[in-house]
């Protein structure tokens, strides 16, 4: 008995990705929806097919930027209403590699306690040795509103991050991870790496072409006009070949750029430079439960951040001892 004959002939396939990270592919509604997707920016929208990276100058120096974030303890301030918030901590930092050699650079750890309904705490909280939380606050009163919150500043610092090493190295090639949701664009060659597919942005029928996009080959690139962060190029690209029975968009990722800032010229060829560039740095499968997407640098960059981060546990037991009155060690 074959695997889609068991159910019931549907097409079921694995998505390779640990389940605690959510899938790989889930073609949800964007929250920033671009108005416009221009498809015959490089080739007429009727001719697309997978394109052959050209044979480009490669940037002799990538710079890989990421950031993780985590909630270290929820609260709830009980008054007429009840008022969610959050301790949270997040990092930042960045991957220099030059001439086959790769080596940590700036990273930074902030950390904050959020309220909600506009609550607004005195000044910074020290939980610890080495845990000194400032305070902010949201105006929403929803459960998740603080953790969004910690998100929105992680980002922000990944888009400081960027910025500068984008700006101080002309010679580099930044990879942004995610979506280059910064509110201007960046000066400078900087690409929005994005593992996770979340909005296809392409119409329904161009689904065939991703799936059998072969390893090494991308995507026509095409524009995003219209949202609320400015106008970009993108591509899709292969970057490593499922495994017998994963979903056939396993491996495939999207990339993008600032449109007025790079121009159509420049992004073809940095187009075609992700293309070669970005296969050698995926990993095994045996070593990140979000391989092949998750490329090496991002992978190392990740443990080390949430190393400096701090133990979990122990930073938990810092918060309830603070929120029991007893004393801090």
């Amino acid at each position: 008995m074959t695997a889609d004959s068991l159910f019931g002939g549907l097409p079921v396939r694995l998505d390779p990705w640990q389940a605690e990270y959510g899938p790989g592919v889930t073609l949800d509604a964007s929250p920033d929806q671009p108005s416009q997707v221009q498809l015959d920016v490089e080739v007429p929208a009727d001719q697309w097919s997978p394109c052959v990276p050209a044979e480009v100058e490669l940037p002799g120096h990538l710079v890989f930027v990421d950031g993780v974030r985590r909630v270290d303890a929820r609260v709830v301030v009980q008054r007429e209403q009840l008022t969610f918030g959050a301790f949270g901590s997040y990092g930042v930092g960045c991957v220099h590699v030059r001439d086959g050699q790769a080596s940590f650079g700036d990273q930074h750890v902030g950390r904050v306690l959020v309220l909600g309904n506009g609550l607004i705490l005195p000044g910074p909280v020290d939980v610890g040795p080495a845990l000194h939380y400032r305070t902010a606050t949201v105006a929403g009163p929803d459960f998740d509103d603080p953790a969004r919150y910690i998100h929105t500043e992680m980002r922000r610092a990944e888009e400081r991050l960027s910025r500068s090493l984008a700006e101080a190295h002309s010679d580099a090639l930044v990879l942004a991870d995610g979506p280059l949701s910064f509110e201007t664009p960046i000066k400078g060659d900087a690409l929005g790496y994005v593992k996770r597919l979340v909005e296809l942005y392409l119409p329904r029928e161009h689904l065939a072409l991703l799936s059998a996009l072969p390893l090494g080959h991308r995507t026509p690139l095409f524009a995003l006009t219209g949202s609320r962060r400015f106008d970009r190029y993108s591509w899709f690209v292969r970057i490593a070949d499922p495994a017998p029975g994963e979903v056939d968009l396993t491996g495939v990722v999207r990339l993008e750029c600032a449109a007025g800032e790079v121009g159509i010229d420049r992004a073809i060829r940095l187009a075609d430079a992700s293309a070669r560039l970005l296969p050698a740095f995926v990993p095994s499968r045996s070593r990140d439960p979000r391989s092949p997407q998750n490329l090496l640098p991002i992978g190392a960059l990740e443990e080390r951040l949430r190393h400096l981060l701090g133990d979990l546990v122990l930073v938990r037991r810092h918060i309830a001892t603070l929120l029991a009155g007893g004393p801090r060690v």
